[in-house]
Order: structure tokens, then C-alpha cells, then sequence
């Protein structure tokens, strides 16, 4: 079977690996999709030989372990088999996994491109940790990509008026087609309002990834507030202003999840509210690139803006072009 692998930074190749019996207590499931992230970016572009990647799978369960109950060959299934942090090594062609490894069975009315549970069950697990306990609670999310505007569509579910704050006019206009936030600024604009003395918002959630967005979402962060960091901030060290956070004594919480009970039942929850059509966080422009290109979707994470907001690689198909989905060319 065919794995991708690393060869050093921003280099990566197909190799031929060996695909070993299952036992009677695995499942095997041969990958459809796998998400491209960008808490990946950084080790993709700095990694070393024999590095691997992916932690976003979608597939379909090839053959049962005897005695494993639940699942059935022809499962579409998606969830965390190996591990979800980068480096998880998801982009091989098949992966031989236990049960126990939080396997979830897809509804058939939920097209693959809207249920990649992984990145999905990250918004619920960081939006339920937002002190979001009043209706109309003002909230500021900072950083309106992928995971921002699915946070926005969250907290608009929960009762918030959400204000939404991105340097790229794309973004902005994003955060109103797909999350439905109340207002967007850019940062220029924000930064205005702070200047002629704007107090801040209760919560503010941080999904950039850069040590501006969390300068920035701190200073929007008012006295007593939330400040809740949602981007996982790979690479080089984040500095932010303690000083600040003391003297208005802001909760600061990092919402990025690593509790499994709140991965997995944000999960569920995904799956049971899109396929009731409760949350309508679907149709997302996605560009789904073929396995021997997955350095190219790595790079084009950067460039993406105002073409689409989510990268898949397809571990299906071996070549060819990009094909974009709900998106425009």
C-alpha cells in the first residue's frame, strides 16, 4: 500500500509499505480523505526525513477483526485512528486500528467534504469551554479561516453576537457566508475602536495562529473577560502580554482540545446536528488535491484565501488535478 512520507522539509514522497494481517480485534479501513491542517505547516516545512503527517481521516472499513462488534465492512467511518496530534502519520492508503480508537459510523445523508470529524469535533470541544452562558453574550472571534468560521457558526448556536476580526477582506466576507457572524472588522478597523477607547468584548477567541492574533484578541479581551486560544500555535515561541491579562484580570484559557471525552462527544454531536440539519456549517469551499501532491496543498495553505478554506487529499487518487468543491473558480 502506498504511504506518504517525508524526505525532509516541504518534501514528501509516495513509498510502498507492506500492509500486515489484521488480528481479530482490529478493524481495517481503507482512507478516502484526509484533512490538511495547518498546526501541520510548521513541522511540514522544518521536518527531517521519515516525518509523517495527517490527522484527519474519512474512510471506509475494508474487514472486521472476529471478535469486533458495531462496525461492518462497507462502514463509512471517521474519527481519530493513530494519533491526533501532527506528526500522526494518517496519509497512508489503508490503517489497521482498534474500536477503541473512537470510530464513528457516518450518516449517509452527510456528503465526505462536510464530515471530517476531527477538525469539526475541535470546534465543539473549544466553543463548549467559552463562558457563553447569557444570550446575546458579545464575543470577538480573531481569525476567520477554516476553524474560525466553524467556532463563529458555533457560538451563533449558542445565543452569541459574534463580531469576527481578519486582516483579508475574503475572510471577512467568509465569516458572514459560513459562520454568520453579526460583524466584521478588519484589523486595522479594530484597531481604530480600540484607540478611541472600545472596552473589549466578554469572550474572545483566538484562531489565527500568529503571536498578532494573540497580542490582538488579548487587547480585545475585556476586564473580567474570557480570552479563550483555540489555534494550537505550532513553531516558533508565542509571547503574550501577561501583564495585561493580569491587570484586567482575564480568564485566559486555552481551548485547543485534549480532553477525549469532549473530542468525542463534540464528534457525535457534529454528526447527529448536521445530519438533522441543525448546524449548517456544510458546503464549504474545499479543494481536495490527489495523494502525490500533498506537498502542494501544504504550500498553498498560505495562498488559499478567497479560493477555499479547507485542503483534503484524497488517498484514492494518485494524480491529477486539484478539484475544487462548492467553491468558484
Amino acid at each position: 500500500m502506498k504511504r506518504i512520507i517525508s524526505t525532509g522539509p516541504k518534501i514528501n514522497i509516495l513509498e510502498d509499505i507492506p500492509l500486515p494481517p489484521i488480528n481479530d480485534d482490529q478493524i481495517l479501513i481503507r482512507t478516502k480523505y484526509v484533512g490538511v491542517c495547518m498546526s501541520e505547516h510548521y513541522d511540514w516545512a522544518h521536518c527531517g526525513p521519515g516525518a509523517a503527517f495527517g490527522h484527519e481521516p474519512l474512510g471506509i472499513i475494508a474487514e472486521v477483526g472476529k471478535n469486533v462488534r458495531g462496525y461492518k465492512v462497507g462502514d463509512r467511518v471517521s474519527g481519530w485512528w493513530g494519533s491526533t496530534l501532527p506528526g500522526g502519520g494518517g496519509m497512508v492508503e489503508y490503517s489497521i486500528t482498534y474500536p477503541s480508537e473512537s470510530i464513528i459510523v457516518l450518516p449517509d445523508n452527510v456528503p465526505d467534504e462536510d464530515i471530517i470529524l476531527e477538525p469539526l469535533s475541535c470546534m465543539f470541544s473549544a466553543v463548549s469551554k467559552a463562558r457563553v452562558n447569557m444570550p446575546g453574550t458579545e464575543v470577538c472571534v480573531v481569525g476567520a479561516g477554516y476553524m474560525g468560521c466553524g467556532a463563529i457558526s458555533l457560538l451563533k448556536l449558542r445565543g452569541a453576537i459574534v463580531t469576527a476580526v481578519d486582516p483579508r477582506p475574503e475572510s471577512r466576507a467568509n465569516a458572514i457566508k459560513y459562520g454568520g457572524a453579526d460583524y466584521v472588522y478588519s484589523v486595522d478597523e479594530m484597531e481604530e475602536k480600540l484607540a478611541n477607547g472600545f472596552g473589549g468584548f466578554d469572550v474572545v477567541m483566538e484562531w489565527a495562529e500568529t503571536n498578532e492574533s494573540l497580542d490582538l484578541a488579548a487587547r480585545l479581551t475585556r476586564q473580567c473577560g474570557q480570552l479563550c486560544i483555540g489555534a494550537y500555535h505550532t513553531g516558533e515561541k508565542r509571547l503574550i502580554d501577561m501583564q495585561l491579562l493580569n491587570v484586567r484580570a482575564i480568564d485566559c484559557l486555552s481551548t485547543h482540545p485534549r480532553e477525549e471525552h469532549l473530542s468525542l462527544q463534540g464528534a457525535k454531536n457534529a454528526v447527529r446536528l448536521l445530519s438533522e440539519g441543525r448546524w449548517n456549517y456544510r458546503r464549504i469551499p474545499t479543494m481536495i488535491y490527489p495523494r502525490n501532491q500533498f506537498d502542494r496543498a501544504q504550500a498553498e495553505l498560505e495562498t488559499k484565501f478567497g479560493h477555499h478554506m479547507k485542503a483534503i487529499i484524497d488517498m484514492t487518487r494518485e494524480d491529477g488535478e486539484p478539484i475544487l468543491v462548492y467553491g468558484e473558480e
